[in-house]
């Protein structure tokens, strides 16, 4: 062991793919078509694509395709507590729990269900963010305070540090930055 249970998160691509395993044998149902119903259509997702393992069954751990605006609606649905149009999608309660700090991973760095949590400063202020992120760079932002959302799409696979700037610069200097001034 690193260090001891219960003091330092350690992400694993595996571990969310077995929750996959949990999903599929509670509600007895092949995952794709769950998140069809439960997900991409009430969300008017379209033109998606999603990676299988060799048995046929969904992979969690990544390789989800999908447009970048339908990418954007997850970060918005979160945003608003979980509704989309009006609809309630995702328990209120479920969107609290999925972004609220469950494992430090570093000092700048904690995570929740399946978000990543980060603190980032503008001038003097310090945000609250959360973002869902895959390996190449593709990123869905939310700064609730600043009612943002805000995607980031790339190729950079494995070069996480090229992509954290996405983050750590781009997103606190020029996006943040320019939402909070109002131009």
């Amino acid at each position: 062991m690193v260090s001891e249970p219960g003091t330092k998160g350690v992400y694993c691509s595996a571990n969310i793919n077995l929750v996959g395993g949990v999903l599929r044998n509670t509600t007895k149902r092949w995952i794709p078509e769950f998140f069809t119903e439960h997900l991409a259509t009430p969300l008017q997702m379209r033109d998606y694509h999603l990676d299988l393992m060799p048995d046929g069954e969904q992979y969690l751990g990544g390789g989800i395709y999908m447009r970048p605006r339908d990418a954007l609606k997850l970060g918005q649905l979160y945003l608003s507590g979980g509704t989309w149009n009006g609809r309630r999608v995702v328990s209120k309660r479920w969107v609290e729990q999925s972004i609220a700090k469950h494992a430090t991973m570093n000092e700048q760095q904690t995570y929740g269900y399946t978000w990543w949590r980060h603190e980032l400063k503008v001038g003097e202020r310090v945000f609250s963010e959360y973002e869902a992120c895959g390996n190449g760079g593709q990123l869905v932002m939310v700064v609730p305070e600043l009612d943002l959302v805000v995607m980031f799409t790339a190729g950079n696979y494995n070069h996480v540090a090229l992509w954290r700037k996405f983050r750590e610069e781009l997103l606190p200097r020029f996006i943040m930055a320019a939402v909070r001034s109002g131009k």
